[in-house]
């Protein structure tokens, strides 16, 4: 009699468990909002607008060489008898660097001399004969032709004597040519020669530098050309020293490089205690116009694309991307000046984003 009552309970036990599996399935399924993606950014990815005067500059390169500098030539044939000299050595104007073997040179002077001796005993002759004929052309003893060769032969005796002097001056030129001097002070940057060489006329003997001044060396792209001028001063420094130094432009190349477009340009240096050498190569920055005062911002942050400058702008923490036109940019302080598209005190991103990042929600950590 109980069993119907027991199925009846256990039906509706069941049908309960479903039920409840049912509700617990569909409160499973239903789907939250999804929390908008924002980007992370590191305090040292974002920077303020901040006013100041910036003055343009460009970076260059350069090289620093002798603005006087020689190389000391032989001028005669001979053999090197002694070297004075050698590398690195101070010299001053006059300084005798070089000797060289005189026994030749000696023995030519020598023989000039005596060819001078000689052609002056037959001028003399030759004189002499000239004025016995005017006597006896005058009493009608000798003839016209005779009288004329006489006058001829004197002449061309006396001619002879001056182009013996001309002989033994260029023997006692070489002579004293012998010994080679410094046309210049400064320091003797290479040597060619050895002793007991021989060295042919014109050869390179030394090498002399001046380093008291000295002339850096540098291009200039064709854009930033129209404001370098001569007498401008740009700061540059050398690997392996910790101070600066300064030159002043002193030329300018008047044709371009064909292959680069870009213009040399010299400056001088003044280094009156050689600290610096010809041939360092130097890093430099050289000022163009004048300062202006005005927005500015990390150059870093400087963004270009079609033609048009753009930096990432932090509003109400979101990233605007903001067309922006610039002034100046100053290699130097590593700052740009911006004239429009930006307020003094907003935030600018200097973190490389790409075109998605519009938009985004920002989170500033540490």
């Amino acid at each position: 009699m109980f069993k119907p009552k027991l199925i009846y309970v256990a039906v509706v036990a069941t049908l309960l468990v479903t039920a409840c599996g049912e509700e617990k399935t569909s409160a499973t399924a239903t789907v939250l909002p999804a929390t908008p993606a924002s980007l992370e950014l590191a305090k040292t990815d974002v920077a303020t607008v901040v006013e100041q005067r910036l003055q343009k500059s460009v970076s260059l390169t350069g090289q620093l060489q002798a603005l006087n500098y020689t190389t000391v030539q032989s001028e005669v044939n001979a053999s090197v008898a002694q070297v004075l000299v050698r590398e690195g050595e101070s010299v001053k104007k006059g300084q005798t660097l070089v000797q060289l073997a005189t026994q030749d040179l000696q023995a030519r002077a020598k023989q000039a001399e005596a060819a001078l001796a000689s052609a002056k005993a037959e001028s003399v002759l030759a004189n002499a004969v000239k004025e016995r004929n005017e006597q006896l052309y005058k009493d009608h003893y000798i003839s016209d032709i005779d009288y004329k060769r006489g006058i001829a032969e004197a002449q061309a005796r006396s001619e002879n004597v001056k182009a013996q002097e001309s002989l033994l001056s260029i023997a006692k030129k070489a002579l004293n040519d012998a010994v080679i001097v410094s046309p210049i002070s400064g320091v003797v940057a290479k040597r060619h020669i050895q002793a007991g060489q021989m060295v042919a006329m014109n050869s390179p003997v030394l090498d002399v530098v001046d380093l008291s001044q000295l002339e850096l060396v540098a291009s200039i792209a064709p854009e930033h050309l129209a404001s370098l001028q001569v007498g401008q001063t740009l700061q540059f420094n050398v690997q392996g020293f910790n101070e600066n130094f300064s030159a002043k432009v002193s030329r300018i190349n008047p044709v371009a490089d064909a292959a680069t477009r870009a213009v040399t340009f010299y400056a001088t240096v003044q280094n009156p205690q050689a600290q610096l050498k010809a041939g360092l190569f130097v890093q430099g920055v050289l000022a163009l116009g004048s300062a202006t005062q005005g927005l500015v911002v990390p150059k870093t942050a400087l963004r270009h694309e079609q033609n048009q400058d753009f930096i990432w702008i932090i509003e109400t923490n979101k990233l605007t991307k903001r067309a922006v036109k610039v002034d100046i940019v100053d290699d130097k302080t590593g700052l740009a000046l911006i004239s429009q598209g930006v307020q003094l005190s907003e935030k600018v991103v200097l973190a490389q984003l790409n075109a998605q990042a519009v938009n985004m929600p920002i989170k500033i950590v540490e």
